[in-house]
């Protein structure tokens, strides 16, 4: 790849990853949700009557919404900061395969050569394909629950938080530093796992894809994933939020209320939150004010500036003081 190839793909990020059914920002996916949402605003129309709906498009596309400097900002910051990261993402996209090779590598010197293994089946696919998907959202949660634990990685986390509306884009809306340490170690979790099991299985080690990526995951994506970051409420029923994370879910682990803080950390599974304590499974309709619920909502983190340096700012104040910064601490518990 020639240089001026390199830097055209690295402007091009953000339109790609719009067009590309393996990244969760495609259109595809915002088109499943926007089916999602229309059934939804149905079920609204049918239960309210007409005369007591919003028309469609005012409801689907709140202009309070759009034009809240927080939304406006989302916008810009999702394509400046995907071409930030297009050109550090070289690195990353290799984690995953490094760390399959070096546990192979390993478990080679200290078990032996690995056997002839299995012929590929369906059923070992199933396996591969579960697994893997497993170890990723577990790596996620795990990865999600220390950057609201953590109050130096909360400096970093919080730039997803301080969005004070909510639009499939803000999905987008994350720090650098956490982009990275998210893939970096979510990568080589699954690297490991594959490692794993090309040594168990050997050519029977394959998952099952779609658009190239786990099919499991592409399916997460297509059930209305975009509308976990917006103001469309669907609600699983209470049994099923044990398992599978609703948009409403992650609508109340954006909520300023105290008692809605650390919670539903998941993003595919919410058994991980379950077993932790951690799980908010909504029984109705709660009405939702998204921030930080400190004194730093209401324009703090209207501006690109904030977004990429006030977390700088605010983890080397918490060092040279040894002293937390911000008015919330995430590990408090609600009154």
């Amino acid at each position: 790849m020639d240089k001026e190839t390199g830097f055209s793909n690295i402007f091009l990020a953000p339109f790609q990853q719009l067009l590309d059914p393996a990244y969760r920002m495609s259109i595809l996916y915002l088109a499943s949700s926007l089916v999602v949402a229309l059934a939804a605003y149905m079920v609204i129309k049918l239960r309210k009557g007409e005369a007591e709906t919003v028309p469609l498009l005012r409801w689907l596309l709140p202009l309070e919404v759009l034009r809240h400097p927080s939304a406006q900002v989302d916008f810009v910051f999702y394509f400046v900061n995907k071409i930030l990261l297009a050109a550090i993402y070289a690195s990353v996209f290799v984690t995953a395969p490094l760390a399959q090779k070096a546990t192979l590598a390993l478990v080679n010197s200290l078990f032996g050569p690995p056997g002839a293994g299995f012929e590929p089946h369906f059923g070992f696919s199933i396996l591969a394909t579960a697994l893997t998907i497993l170890v990723l959202d577990f790596a996620l949660w795990f990865l999600h629950y220390v950057f609201h634990k953590v109050p130096f990685l909360w400096d970093y986390h919080k730039v997803h938080h301080s969005a004070e509306v909510m639009t499939p884009i803000t999905a987008a809306r994350m720090h650098p530093v956490e982009e990275v340490l998210d893939s970096l170690t979510a990568g080589a979790c699954v690297g490991v796992t594959y490692g794993v099991l090309q040594y168990v299985l050997g050519p029977a080690a394959i998952q099952i894809k779609i658009f190239d990526i786990n099919i499991i995951l592409a399916v997460f994506f297509l059930a209305a994933f975009h509308l976990r970051h917006s103001h469309v409420w669907i609600r699983y029923p209470v049994w099923l939020q044990h398992i599978l994370v609703c948009p409403a879910q992650h609508q109340i682990h954006h909520s300023i209320d105290r008692k809605h803080w650390d919670k539903n950390m998941g993003f595919i599974f919410a058994f991980w939150d379950w077993a932790a304590g951690t799980l908010y499974a909504p029984k109705g309709k709660e009405e939702i004010t998204y921030g930080l619920g400190t004194d730093e909502d209401g324009g703090t983190w209207h501006s690109l500036r904030a977004l990429y340096f006030l977390p700088f700012r605010q983890s080397l104040e918490r060092l040279r003081t040894r002293k937390k910064t911000e008015t919330r601490n995430p590990s408090e518990p609600a009154e």
